[in-house]
């Protein structure tokens, strides 16, 4: 092991890939691994409390947060990791708590770990989310993706589909490398009335039945030399990628498949940066497709928590003004605009307009003023609510997200 931090620490699944060849334990390396982590760990709550980022308290506290989330997600890949392949869909290390790398608001993201040179079968039902995409890769680049509305699909919503590194017939994705996965993306607009997708999956035109672990215990030095190294290198990830935009301005549109990234989400990613008494307005023409939304994330680049805040706005719960416009305000206090963006207190973080197979992904128009100077900025006709509409709005909000990520 060495001090440098790899160019993919910052992956989740570095974690569980590091050391599945030790049968092994040796104490000196366990020791020494055990320090790296505790080192780790230190140098990353160092960033979180010299990061110029974080301005107030409610940054401060998030950050700190965000390093123990850090961790549980690298011990969830720890843990759990084996030397088999996981044949099951499952939830990603991703859901209201465990968050990271700005996940996507309306979103339940499943997956399931292959094996190099095996091939597979996928079936279930689609269920109704707005989209289901499905995505193999190999580590964290992108190998092929579909739309389960582009495959074959049965008028009950049924469909299967095969993994495999040869073309087949019928529905057939590619799977490629030495790390292949699977990942599902089902993105909701009506987060109380949409189900997701039920899925199995199961080895096929293979070797038959797994083999026993030869490496059951999970918690080599490898792999706890990878947590620590995990926690810090996503945390610095982020930190640089979030200072690509200017504050208060929106990057152009650009493919992240090289980093985990669906090729049919075409994100326009910014930064806000706000004072308490101050509001973004942003304004723009939706793009038409299959799915667009607007959220708005901390300075650790944690999606604000959408069951408690108002911190994301999708197709189907935004309102448009009578010239077609989404108009939005985000700000730390409730203006009373239906098109509320609640920032929750922080002071700056980035903000993602997702495109999910449009005709275009737009650049917003923002432009920053005080909050009580939004009446001078705004149409007449904006939509307003008042704080009994907004306790209802977030009452289905929070139950809607609860039932997505039951505990």
């Amino acid at each position: 092991m060495t001090d440098d931090l790899s160019a993919d620490a910052w992956l989740p699944f570095s974690v569980p890939r590091a050391g599945v060849d030790a049968t092994v334990i040796d104490r000196d390396a366990a020791g020494v691994a055990w320090s790296r982590l505790i080192r780790r760990l230190g140098e990353a709550g160092d960033v979180i409390t010299h990061d110029p980022g974080a301005v107030n308290d409610a940054d401060l506290v998030s950050g700190l947060r965000h390093v123990l989330v850090l961790l549980a997600v690298a011990l969830d890949g720890a843990l759990y990791a084996d030397d088999t392949p996981v044949l099951r869909v499952a939830t990603t290390s991703t859901d209201d708590v465990m968050s990271w790398g700005m996940e996507c608001a309306d979103a339940l993201y499943t997956r399931a770990a292959l094996k190099a040179g095996e091939s597979y079968r996928l079936w279930g039902n689609r269920g109704t989310a707005q989209y289901v995409g499905l995505q193999t890769m190999d580590g964290a680049t992108s190998t092929s993706n579909a739309l389960v509305d582009e495959l074959e699909v049965a008028a009950d919503g049924s469909f299967e589909v095969v993994l495999s590194s040869d073309k087949r017939d019928g529905n057939w994705m590619q799977i490629t490398g030495d790390q292949p996965n699977l990942v599902v993306r089902h993105f909701f607009y009506d987060w109380e009335t949409e189900v997701p997708s039920t899925l199995f999956i199961e080895r096929i035109d293979g070797t038959g039945s797994a083999p026993a672990p030869t490496n059951p215990v999970a918690a080599t030095p490898a792999r706890i030399a990878a947590i620590g190294d995990f926690v810090l290198g996503n945390l610095n990830f982020f930190l640089a990628f979030g200072q690509a935009a200017a504050p208060n301005t929106f990057m152009a549109p650009f493919d992240q498949t090289s980093m985990g990234g669906a090729a049919e989400n075409r994100p326009v990613i910014g930064r806000w940066q706000l004072a308490e008494d101050e509001a973004l307005v942003l304004e723009v023409v939706p793009p038409v497709g299959v799915y667009w939304s607007l959220s708005v994330g901390n300075p650790w680049w944690e999606t604000i928590h959408y069951g408690r805040h108002q911190s994301s706005l999708n197709a189907h719960q935004a309102v448009l003004d009578e010239d077609g416009v989404f108009r939005a305000v985000i700000s730390a206090h409730d203006p009373g605009i239906a098109n509320w963006i609640d920032n929750a207190g922080h002071s700056n973080g980035p903000m993602i307009l997702r495109c999910v197979r449009t005709e275009t992904a737009p650049t917003p128009e923002v432009r920053v003023v005080k909050l009580d100077q939004l009446a001078d900025v705004l149409p007449p006709g904006t939509a307003r609510v008042t704080p009994e509409q907004r306790s209802a709005v977030l009452a289905v909000r929070r139950a809607a997200v609860a039932a997505r990520f039951p505990r």
